[in-house]
């Protein structure tokens, strides 16, 4: 979470210089895998099941903090805070804060604070903000002093119908004739699991083994602690 330090306003967001989207851009992941009825094999530890909604973000991670300083304003974004892409000035990406944090003075408004690595160092050396919480059109550049690393940095955002998720099940080995699986759930920043659950599962000898989960279906072929032989006969809905 980005933390708000004293802010004291003046006016110095007057002049427009250029325009970036007023929302980040996105990739959006849709579907399930693997294929189904297609015969799949995995290892112990990797996903054998999956079902997911998401956009990608394409951002920056900050390596320390970022002081935010023009004349009277003070303001900083914290270490490891991430920052979605938001366009570009010339050659140059602008990277802004997800929310408006920034209070503009004698105004309701807040605003983004977005920031540059003009001369490509990997370190943002300038910052602006936009002229309101949903103007695209950028204000006077400042200089970052110090400049800050940072990282190029994935993130995710709200799906296309909602709050993103992802679904999955993941292989976890076997103990006798008896298939162990895991099964989790990821929503909104899929940061990590909001809900998980052991599954177990005894495999018929000799022959393929038919298993069900809500309405996940499995054919299991073969299993060992190295890995897993299978077909997905029908997915989660």
């Amino acid at each position: 979470m980005i933390a708000r330090h004293q802010v004291v306003v003046l006016a110095v967001f007057a002049v427009s210089c250029a325009s970036v989207p007023i929302v980040p851009a996105s990739t959006p992941h849709v579907g399930e895998s693997p294929p189904l009825n297609a015969a799949t094999d995995r290892a112990v530890g990797e996903t054998i099941y999956e079902r997911y909604d998401y956009s990608q973000l394409s951002g920056a991670r900050l390596g320390a903090q970022a002081k935010v300083d023009s004349l009277n304003i003070h303001f900083i974004i914290p270490a490891g805070a991430f920052l979605p892409a938001f366009g570009e000035q010339g050659q140059t990406k602008v990277f802004c804060t997800a929310d408006p944090i920034l209070h503009i003075p004698m105004s309701r408004n807040s605003s983004r604070i977005c920031l540059q690595d003009r001369d490509g160092d990997g370190a943002f050396d300038h910052w602006t903000a936009p002229e309101g919480p949903t103007d695209s059109r950028l204000g006077v550049w400042n200089t970052v002093n110090p400049p800050v690393r940072f990282d190029a940095a994935q993130g995710t955002s709200m799906a296309t119908g909602g709050a993103g998720f992802r679904n999955e099940l993941i292989y976890e080995g076997v103990s006798g004739n008896v298939v162990a699986i895991l099964y989790r759930e990821f929503v909104n920043d899929l940061a990590r699991p909001a809900f998980q659950q052991d599954l177990h599962y005894t495999l018929e000898m000799p022959g393929p083994t038919e298993v069900s989960f809500r309405t996940v279906r499995l054919r299991i072929h073969s299993a060992d602690n190295n890995g897993i032989h299978y077909e997905v006969l029908s997915g989660l809905r």
